[in-house]
């Protein structure tokens, strides 16, 4: 199994948000071995309630974790108390909030600062780690896999010079969401406007989702601040497709994102096919 980095990260990062629930009389049962490290049953439920995952993918979750935690401490990985604040003031800022009111956030949802904090501090070091792989490991994309790539996704690299356009405004996303079911509804709380527009005389993101929704189609349900919003594209004019030379820094950041994936798995899976598993007891289903 493939382990997805997002699972990873939010085994890290959410056990502040995690509420408690007792499996009685799996508190102390060993389910694997690894390495000399136990992973308890307890542990392997928790993983698949949290993740919404079967408990086997749970199992291969922790088994990945361990692995992990062992590799950050044989190379010396380690987060400072400044890096993790530094983090902390990013994110912050990020949201549009001061680092008080983080705080108060996180107090408003019970969620206990020093555990927030360690938890982060082991998600910074699982960067750390990833980072190191992916460096140690060479991973290098070529001019050759970014054409391709280019010539096997053409669709998604085209541009419009004008958008006809019905915009859907109305404070109920169900009202939105039962014109996308049925165009010929017209409830009273959804206000209509047809227009046309011109490349470059529009925000970028606006024109980037037009750009990737085909004519005759709706575009997904957006909150633009104090309503919803849905546009239905009614025809696009002056199609052109966008040199390669011009998307090749987004290519770029696509493939590579994709093989240092691939490298970090194929990492950790050479690493579980050498490591000392031990099975005690195999969770049920």
């Amino acid at each position: 199994m493939k382990i997805s980095m997002k699972y990873l990260s939010k085994i890290f990062i959410s056990a502040a948000f995690i509420s408690t629930f007792s499996y009685a009389g799996m508190v102390d049962a060993i389910s694997v071995i690894i390495n000399n490290q136990p992973i308890t049953l307890y542990e392997v439920y928790k993983y698949a309630h949290e993740f919404k995952v079967s408990t086997s993918d749970s199992l291969d979750l922790l088994i990945r974790k361990k692995l992990e935690e062992a590799e950050i401490k044989k190379l010396n990985i380690t987060a400072s108390d400044f890096e993790v604040d530094d983090y902390i003031r990013k994110l912050a800022t990020k949201n549009g909030i001061s680092e008080f009111q983080f705080y108060e956030m996180l107090k408003a949802k019970n969620i206990d600062e020093t555990n927030y904090k360690k938890d982060l501090r082991k998600k910074l070091e699982q960067d750390k780690l990833y980072k190191k792989i992916i460096q140690m490991k060479g991973v290098k994309v070529t001019l050759a896999e970014l054409q391709d790539f280019y010539q096997k996704n053409k669709a998604q690299f085209v541009s419009a010079d004008g958008f006809s356009i019905t915009t859907y405004n109305s404070k109920n996303r169900a009202s939105l969401e039962s014109i996308r079911k049925n165009p010929m509804l017209n409830p009273q709380d959804v206000q209509m406007a047809d227009s046309n527009l011109k490349s470059g005389s529009m925000d970028q993101k606006l024109e980037a989702l037009l750009n990737e929704t085909k004519s005759g189609e709706f575009t997904p349900i957006y909150n633009a601040g104090d309503h919803f919003t849905m546009i239905y594209l009614k025809e696009k004019s002056g199609v052109k497709t966008i040199p390669f030379a011009k998307v090749k820094n987004y290519i770029y950041s696509v493939v590579s994102s994709k093989d240092d994936k691939a490298a970090i798995n194929d990492y950790f899976d050479k690493l579980k096919s050498v490591a000392d598993i031990k099975i005690l007891r195999r969770p049920n289903s």
